[in-house]
This record gives C-alpha cells, sequence and structure tokens, in this order.
C-alpha cells in the first residue's frame, strides 16, 4: 500500500507542477517591413500553428523525459497492483497458516496467475490495436470513436476466454494438481484457492483488457486510482479472513476475488463516462484478421514464456517444502520488481506504432533514447530495492527461520534476474510495437529452449533464476542487436538515411 500511495502522491505533484510558457517572438526588423495588421496575422497564425503542434504532441506521445514519467510512473502502479496483492497474499498466509500454506501457494499460483497470464496476449493486442486507431486520428472526438470501435473485438473475446476458463477450472482443477506432482496434503488448500480465483477469471480478463484501453489512449492516472483502491480492498479482505476469522489460504483467495471485482467493475464504469466503454458484438471478418494478426503470434510468445516459469516452478518442488516456500517469496518479489520495466514497454508501444507506420526516423530515435535513458536509471535502483527487500525482509513473509535463511542466499541471483528482465521487457516492447512477431517467436523459443535444457542440472533455487537470467539476457541480447543493425521493421527505419 506504501508503494501504491507514493505512485499517486508523486503522480499528483507532477501533473499540477506549471508548464512552460510558448511564447513567439519576432524581431524589431520584421515589424519595420511588414505592415502592422499583417504582422497581427501573422503573430496570430504562428499561436494557431504553435497550439496545433502542441496538440499534436501531446496527442501523438511525443515529449520530454517528464512526460514519459508522467505516464509511467502511474502505469508502474498499475503493473505492480497484481503481484502487490500476490505479496499480501504471501505475507497474510505465511504469518497465519506458516511454511505449509506458502507451499499450497505455489502450485495455486502456478494455476491461476500463470494460467491468466497465458491470455495476457488479449491485453497486449489490445495495446496495440486500439493505440494505432486512437494515433490514426486527428481530433480527439474521432480519436474516441476510433478507439472505442478498435477495443470492442478484445473485449468480446475476453469475456468468452473467461466463461471458458471458469469451467476449465471448475472441472479440471484436481487434475492440474496432479500434473504438477503437487503434494496430497497441500492439494485442499491449492484447490479451494483455485476455484477461488477461477470462478471470477471473466472479470480479471476484463479488466486486463480495460487497462490496455485507458493506457493506449494515454491514460494512466485514472487506472493507477482504480487499482490502488482494489489493492486496498484486498488488504482489507485479507485483515478480515486470514486474521480476524481464520480462513487461511481460502480468504486469501476470496480477498483477491472481491478486489478483482471491483476494480473491473470501476473501470467499466471509467469508460463508460469517457465514451470508451465497446459495445459487445460479434467481430466483422476485417476486425477479426487485425485481431488475429496480434493474437496469433502473441499466444505463441506467451506459452513459450509460460512453459519457462512453470518449469522453474516445478524444478523448485523437488527440493522439499521449505526450498519451495522460500522460492514462492522470491519468485512473487522478481515478478512485482521486474514490472518496473512494463511502463518502459508501454512508452514503446504506445509511442512507436504511429511512428513506425509513418517511416518517422527521428521520432523513433529520440523516443527511445528518452526510454533507455530511463530504463538505464531503473535497472539500477531497481535492482538495488530487490536485493535488499529479499536480504532485510525475509522475516516480513514467513516465521520459518530456515527459509528466511533460503531468502537471503538467493537474493543476489534475484536480483541479478530483475535487472537483466527490467532490460529485456523494455526492449521487447519495441519490438511489440513495430510487429515484428516472426523474429519474437523465433528467439522465444530458442532461449525457452537453452533455459529447459539448463533447469534439469539446477542444484538450488540460485541456478533456476540463474538460467531465467540468461534466458532473458540472451533476448536482449538479440533483440538490440536485430534493431540497431537495421534488420526488422523498426531497425530499417531507424538505419535509413
Amino acid at each position: 500500500m506504501k508503494i501504491c500511495l507514493t505512485f499517486s502522491l508523486l503522480v499528483w505533484n507532477l501533473i499540477h507542477r506549471d508548464t512552460l510558457a510558448l511564447s513567439i517572438s519576432s524581431s524589431p526588423r520584421a515589424r519595420t517591413t511588414i505592415p502592422h495588421r499583417f504582422h497581427t496575422k501573422l503573430l496570430k497564425s504562428k499561436q494557431n500553428n504553435a497550439s496545433e503542434s502542441d496538440s499534436s504532441k501531446s496527442k501523438s506521445g511525443i515529449g520530454s523525459k517528464r512526460e514519459m514519467i508522467k505516464f509511467a510512473v502511474p502505469a508502474l502502479g498499475i503493473f505492480l497492483s497484481q503481484p502487490l496483492m500476490s505479496n499480501i497474499d504471501n505475507a497474510f498466509v505465511g504469518k497465519t497458516v506458516g511454511t505449509i500454506g506458502l507451499a499450497a501457494l505455489s502450485p495455486a499460483t502456478i494455476c491461476t496467475d500463470q494460467m491468466l497470464y497465458l491470455f495476457s496476449f488479449l491485453s497486449r493486442a489490445t495495446t496495440g490495436i486500439v493505440s494505432r486507431a486512437y494515433g490514426s486520428k486527428d481530433t480527439d472526438e474521432e480519436s474516441i470513436r476510433a478507439a472505442n470501435e478498435a477495443a470492442s473485438t478484445p473485449l468480446t473475446f475476453s469475456i468468452i476466454c473467461g466463461i471458458c476458463l471458469t469451467f476449465f477450472y471448475a472441472i479440471l482443477t484436481p487434475r492440474m494438481l496432479e500434473a504438477l506432482n503437487v503434494d496430497p496434503v497441500l492439494r485442499p488448500a491449492s484447490t479451494a484457492y483455485i476455484h477461488w480465483r477461477g470462478a471470477i477469471a471473466t472479470f480479471a480478463l476484463v479488466q486486463s483488457v480495460c487497462l490496455s484501453v485507458m493506457l493506449a489512449t494515454r491514460d494512466a492516472l485514472t487506472p493507477l486510482k482504480i487499482i490502488s483502491l482494489g489493492a486496498l480492498v484486498n488488504f482489507i479482505g485479507d485483515y478480515v479472513l486470514c486474521v480476524i476469522y481464520p480462513f487461511g489460504v481460502t480468504g486469501a483467495a476470496i480477498a483477491t476475488a472481491i478486489a478483482t471485482i471491483f476494480s473491473s467493475l470501476k473501470m467499466l464504469q471509467d469508460l463508460h463516462k469517457r465514451n470508451l466503454l465497446p459495445k459487445l458484438r460479434i467481430p466483422n471478418l476485417g476486425k477479426l484478421k487485425e485481431l488475429i494478426q496480434y493474437v496469433g503470434p502473441l499466444f505463441i510468445i506467451t506459452i513459450a514464456r509460460l512453459v519457462g516459469f512453470v518449469s522453474m516452478q516445478r524444478k523448485a518442488m523437488t527440493f522439499g517444502t521449505q526450498n519451495l516456500a522460500a522460492y514462492q517469496i522470491c519468485a512473487n518479489c522478481m515478478v512485482m520488481f521486474l514490472l518496473f520495466g512494463e511502463p518502459l514497454s508501454q512508452l514503446h508501444q504506445t509511442k512507436l506504432p504511429s511512428f513506425v507506420d509513418k517511416g518517422d526516423k527521428r521520432s523513433i530515435i529520440d523516443t527511445m533514447k528518452s526510454v533507455l535513458t530511463l530504463s538505464l536509471g531503473t535497472i539500477i535502483s531497481i535492482g538495488l530495492c530487490s536485493l535488499l527487500t529479499l536480504s532485510i525482509g525475509a522475516g516480513f513473509f514467513t516465521s520459518d527461520v530456515a527459509v528466511q535463511e533460503i531468502v537471503r542466499k538467493a537474493a543476489p541471483s534475484v536480483s541479478i534476474a530483475v535487472m537483466t528482465a527490467i532490460l529485456a521487457v523494455t526492449m521487447d516492447g519495441a519490438m511489440l510495437a513495430s510487429k515484428d512477431f516472426l523474429f519474437i517467436i523465433l528467439i522465444g523459443l530458442l532461449t525457452c529452449c537453452i533455459q529447459l535444457g539448463l533447469l534439469g542440472s539446477c542444484g538450488g533455487i540460485n541456478a533456476i533464476f540463474g538460467t531465467f537470467t540468461l534466458r532473458l539476457g540472451l533476448y536482449a541480447l538479440a533483440v538490440c542487436s536485430r534493431i540497431f543493425s537495421g534488420s526488422g521493421n523498426l531497425g530499417k527505419v531507424i538505419r535509413q538515411r
């Protein structure tokens, strides 16, 4: 909650700071050679052009690092919401249930959070589709109408997928836990958590699509407020259902489910107020092709990444209950901190598409320079924060001294993984913006195979996170090489004369 409050205060200060005034000057010599009436018209023309230029810059997203920070800071709070809720669950379960409860959460989060991550292609596709539609129009009214139309298909599909996912959880949860070789002692608690989270899968997917619509239309502050309120609801629910009424793992699941429903309904309400709430309808062939153009490649990319995460967690299960509990703490903290790279990825995804389509080399270079400069500071500061969090704050998540010691020993490897992931996520946003899907798929599958091959010989948690670092490091290196060598859609624009 402190994180969310800090972001909110920072955004408030940024937004209410006085902006620089635009001044238009003319030389005395010009005034002597141009009649007064023409001089007045010229000044008005310049002012109108300057106003249109400012409007264009605001709409297209061209701006300074300060403008980027005004978008990135609230966006960061948004992306931190889900891991923040997971860590809130971890803290309450660890303190009220103990090591067994944390160990039960590990397979449960594989089947819920990771399964929902499988459908992240919907939110990513929404960002690309809506951003391009929003940036293609000249007036705000036309842009809102275009964004509304573009978001209809992703929202419809999110509801369909959510309903199917709920039935999937209701029927196949025991088989999933059996396939993961979960200890029979842990299965009742894991099953209860999965069933409660699965029941509101539709709300979770709708929330992710609504969030992408808001970000694609350059609004990060409103969803931050909603997500912050949702985190508060989650915290209160965990306290009531885990401390006052000790429902344990089930109580944590109910609290998260209530918070998700609250957030998704508030987002729908806000989109309705801004005339951005799309109608639910069966898409025509053109809209369907546009969605499939994104969904097909993004689904393959997401599957490859999900396989890596699940394989890491399955390997951790072979090291015993205490190591599994420690891995659960480290993995959730890693996910929370690596998400500091998501706003930087969003900056690429919301700004670059229109520039790539127009072949605007200068705007692309300026945008990427600013984003990469911000990412450098983020990598250093967040890497240090993740190291200190796990080294000093392990006791916040569990009272088991042995688990705390395992977490502290794993802190350096987790910190390195976080720093590498932030760079990879940032560059990934540029590749998605340019729709260089084939390259992303090939490199993603190759690095996934490398990680899977190395996981078999891992002898501890440090080695598991080491394979993750290697995978993302190779991916980031390949992406940078492609862009700056002049290859791919983005690289060709940058290299043009």
